[in-house]
């Protein structure tokens, strides 16, 4: 009788197990699928930054835009990667969706600088966030 106790205490354990070990628990979100195309000048001369959505993923997306980094000549910063804790948000107005999501630039963070980095960005709703690739634009003087 204890030799049925004991293989049916077993048996409890190992199912229990199995059952924590499911891999329906650890099912990975899909995640969003970002680039950064070129900005352009409009025909006002202010700037139109893009970001190209090729997949949405599973989770939704709380804010996006483009991150950016600007500098003057010889500015002693050599860390060109924008990023949420490292770059400036131009936060886009509407809500995301698949293709080109478009966002016209009225301000004047540039204004004086010699060159900036850019990219896009997307903060989702476990609080990840996504990039697209860096782009750099280097101003004429």
């Amino acid at each position: 009788m204890r030799g049925h106790l004991r293989t049916f205490v077993a048996l409890c354990f190992l199912i229990g197990l199995n059952n924590a070990c499911s891999l329906q628990d650890h099912v990975v979100p899909k995640q969003i699928k970002l680039s950064t195309p070129a900005f352009e000048y409009t025909d006002d001369f202010k700037m139109r930054f893009k970001v190209q959505v090729d997949s949405l993923g599973d989770l939704p997306v709380t804010e996006y835009g483009i991150l950016h980094l600007s500098f003057f000549r010889a500015e002693n910063d050599t860390d060109y990667t924008p990023r949420i804790e490292h770059g400036a948000r131009m936060q886009f107005d509407q809500p995301i969706a698949l293709g080109i999501n478009n966002f016209i630039y009225m301000g004047n963070a540039f204004q004086g600088k010699y060159f900036f980095f850019y990219r896009a960005y997307a903060l989702l709703s476990d609080g990840s966030v996504a990039y697209g690739d860096i782009k750099s634009f280097t101003f004429e003087r």
